[in-house]
């Protein structure tokens, strides 16, 4: 959504909202604008629109020494987690099965550290995590 018009934000959000309703989704929509890329238009859209923009905190794919291995990927992720911290993998990915591999590991290490697991409507409800608006 970099560079794109106000007109075609406006569109895209507002169709894929229309889309996540049709299928029976009734709560806050939140918003992850693409590649974490927030810029010109977008930031506009969403603060006229009082969205919330969620912005991931660890990203071990964008590395690859370690999207490369499953280990590198838990002991990235364990060595980096704090409170709030968000998660982004792309397990849905053939190209992306070390992430995959990893989730056992991630889950398990996480937990041993005392963290648990929150959607992100419940970190902002705990107030977590930071929004942009």
């Amino acid at each position: 959504m970099v560079f794109k018009s106000l007109s075609f934000i406006k569109d895209e959000i507002e169709r894929t909202d229309k889309l996540i309703r049709q299928i029976g989704y009734n709560g806050e929509i939140t918003f992850r604008p693409p590649f974490g890329k927030r810029l010109l238009f977008l930031p506009y859209y969403l603060s006229k629109n009082q969205r919330d923009t969620i912005l991931l905190s660890i990203e071990p794919e964008t590395y690859p020494g370690i999207a490369s291995d499953s280990t590198n990927i838990v002991n990235y992720i364990t060595d980096n987690i704090e409170s709030g911290s968000i998660i982004l993998l792309h397990v849905m990915y053939e190209s992306r099965i070390e992430s995959l591999n990893a989730i056992e590991g991630i889950i398990t290490s996480i937990k041993e550290q005392g963290y648990t697991f929150v959607t992100i409507s419940e970190l902002l409800d705990s107030r977590l995590i930071e929004t942009s608006k």
